[in-house]
């Protein structure tokens, strides 16, 4: 029996089976619209289902990867030799209590946000336009206006390798400017955040208003994967990108936003080529010109 057949198997077998296909295009499962097929694709809705999984990759040398809700991923036209999952079920727990929250690695940050909001709780105004989850809020330290989600961190629990639970301090997750500690764990399943008392009302009118700038400021309508880049130390990408003059370059069908320099868009059925070609394009002119680095913020799969 390969790994599929026993992959297969074991979904059958569960009470509520979870969502199992093979060969699955991942250009639906992404915000960028692009990406060849999935060996399998696995919605995981249990602890229990997630730590067979990484007793499936040990035993089976099966690569493995987790996208969230694939707001941040560019994914190869080749797609990917394994399984993808995605995590839904009990990932998606969210538990108040007072200014105490559990948030399981399945929730959006838009989700959080809202519901933040109606208890009265600042400190996640800035997620409501982020469309990922807070899994992969954590892996990255995501954040906007002056706020990294990190900074929001009592505990996080992660999955080793094994299908071990582990409880980890802010201070073991090491959170920095768009970086953590976690990636080297198998998953990150939730974490508990600490957040500010506040007027609902007022919270929910910060939330918006900072939604509003956003919108207005980034393109939406047209799909991509967020900030492409990350800031470099004393710049904004984004900056650096319109002063040399790149907005509107287009590369096949990937084309750099004329609203913000730091967005590449599928505009016309692009590729992954199209849009690492335009990424080259970008940062040797921004080092060219400027003498500045820029480090992609967007996520690969596949490559």
């Amino acid at each position: 029996m390969g790994w599929k057949e026993e992959l297969s198997s074991f979904t059958q077998n569960r009470k509520n089976p979870s969502k199992l296909r093979f060969d699955e295009p991942l250009d639906k499962h992404n915000f960028f619209g692009i990406g060849g097929n999935a060996e399998a694709y696995f919605e995981v809705s249990t602890i229990d289902e997630l730590a067979y999984v990484t007793r499936l990759q040990k035993r089976r040398n099966v690569p493995i990867a987790i996208i969230g809700r694939g707001s941040n991923l560019l994914v190869s036209d080749a797609g990917y030799p394994g399984i993808v999952l995605r995590l839904v079920g009990e990932f998606n727990r969210l538990e108040f209590n007072e200014s105490c929250v559990k948030v399981g690695a399945g929730v959006s940050l838009p989700r959080l946000s809202k519901i933040a909001a109606s208890h009265g709780l600042s400190g996640v105004e800035f997620a409501l336009g982020i469309p990922g989850s807070v899994g992969g809020a954590l892996i990255m330290n995501a954040g906007a206006w002056g706020s990294s989600f990190g900074d929001l961190v009592e505990r996080v629990q992660v999955m080793t390798d094994e299908g071990e639970l582990l409880d980890l301090s802010r201070d073991d997750a090491q959170f920095s400017y768009r970086h953590s500690g976690l990636k080297p764990y198998f998953c990150v399943t939730g974490a508990t955040l600490i957040l500010t008392p506040g007027n609902a009302e007022e919270v929910d009118n910060l939330m918006q208003d900072l939604y509003n700038q956003k919108i207005t400021s980034q393109p939406f309508a047209e799909e991509n994967a967020g900030c492409m880049f990350k800031n470099p130390p004393g710049h904004s990408a984004g900056k650096l990108i319109d002063e040399c003059g790149l907005k509107g370059y287009r590369i096949g069908g990937a084309e750099v936003s004329k609203i913000h320099g730091n967005f590449v868009l599928n505009l016309d059925s692009a590729t992954a080529h199209d849009v690492l070609s335009l990424v080259q394009h970008i940062q040797n002119h921004v080092k060219q010109e400027r003498d500045v680095d820029l480090e992609m913020e967007v996520q690969l799969l596949g490559f």
